[in-house]
């Protein structure tokens, strides 16, 4: 198994590496593959950074630019109150009254006829 190889199992593999291909190769292995990793990890980096770059968006699109048509001076205005315009009086309007109804008083009995009369 794979998982129960310790360190002396590796110093003899490493060994019998040496003999078979001679110390001069092995560095040179050693080297090529550390080159590998290497330029394996900068494509991952590279490869990232091109990610992020197109997911975020661009500042030259967030920042707008103005471009200034005439330069000349514009003209300062104070403010005034707007003139008074002349309104001619009018007598007050009186509202016609609604007319009171008469109150009719009640009529007065009229005096017995033929009966005692009392002053």
């Amino acid at each position: 198994m794979i998982g129960d190889i310790g360190i002396p199992e590796l110093l003899i593999i490493l060994a019998v590496v040496m003999l078979l291909f001679g110390a001069g190769k092995v560095s040179s292995l050693g080297k090529d593959l550390g080159t590998s990793v290497k330029e394996f990890k900068k494509a991952i980096k590279d490869e990232d950074a091109d990610k992020r770059a197109a997911a975020a968006p661009t500042t030259s699109t967030a920042t707008p630019t103005y471009q200034v048509l005439d330069a000349q001076p514009q003209q300062q205005y104070v403010a005034q109150p707007p003139p008074q315009q002349y309104v001619p009086a009018q007598p007050p309007v009186q509202q016609a009254q609604p007319a009171q109804p008469v109150s009719q008083a009640p009529a007065q009995p009229a005096p017995p006829v033929g009966g005692p009369k009392v002053f």
